[in-house]
């Protein structure tokens, strides 16, 4: 895996065209999940919704990646409602805006060598946890659990999963553990190096 160490006024790590565009294509998605949804006129007209553009903002439809993104803040649904009524638009906005700047960095700089200059690093370590809590959504709970306890043994799927199934779900959890490396690798130098004092 790649590691990120410290360099002059920030912080480097190798990088392939590879995994700069699996990154650049996740980054994509996920900032395209985080877009408000667009109901039809005539379904905001049935509820009574106003038709303007912010009256769409706060609506949550249920995707597992969604919900990881932007979990309930609270455990009963109508406080949790509540809540997101509050909090969504400006959650939103504020990681789609990080993902955004990530997106522009990593496309704008070329060859083999990412630098994430000081004072971007926690846009990088929040944009990347986004990702990764989007990418998790894909992954099946048992997948989650057995990684947040490795001496559990994985139990077996009621339903079988097809060759194509199994395909992907490697590919999502190989590209989420790379993310996971590379998001601890950059925390790790980031803690080792000096801090002025």
């Amino acid at each position: 895996m790649n590691i990120f160490r410290p360099v002059p006024g920030g912080w480097a790590c190798q990088i392939g065209e590879v995994e700069r565009g699996l990154f650049l294509k996740a980054i994509s998605e996920v900032r395209t999940l985080l877009d408000p949804p667009v109901l039809p006129f005539e379904i905001t007209t049935m509820l009574g919704e106003d038709d303007s553009e912010g009256a769409a903002k706060d609506i949550h439809l249920s995707n597992a990646s969604l919900d990881r993104l932007l979990p309930p803040g609270a455990a009963d649904e109508r406080t949790a409602q509540t809540m997101r009524d509050l909090t969504d638009s400006q959650l939103r906005t504020q990681k789609a805006e990080r993902l955004d700047r990530l997106y522009q960095i990593l496309s704008e700089q070329t060859g083999s060598t990412l630098v994430i200059k000081s004072g971007q690093e926690w846009d990088w370590l929040g944009g990347i946890n986004d990702v990764r809590l989007a990418i998790s959504g894909k992954l099946s709970p048992e997948y989650l659990n057995a990684e947040s306890q490795p001496d559990r043994q994985l139990s077996k799927q009621v339903n079988p999963k097809t060759g194509n199934e199994k395909f992907e779900e490697a590919l999502v959890s190989s590209f989420y553990e790379w993310l996971s490396g590379w998001q601890d690798s950059l925390l790790q130098a980031i803690d080792s190096w000096p801090q002025p004092s």
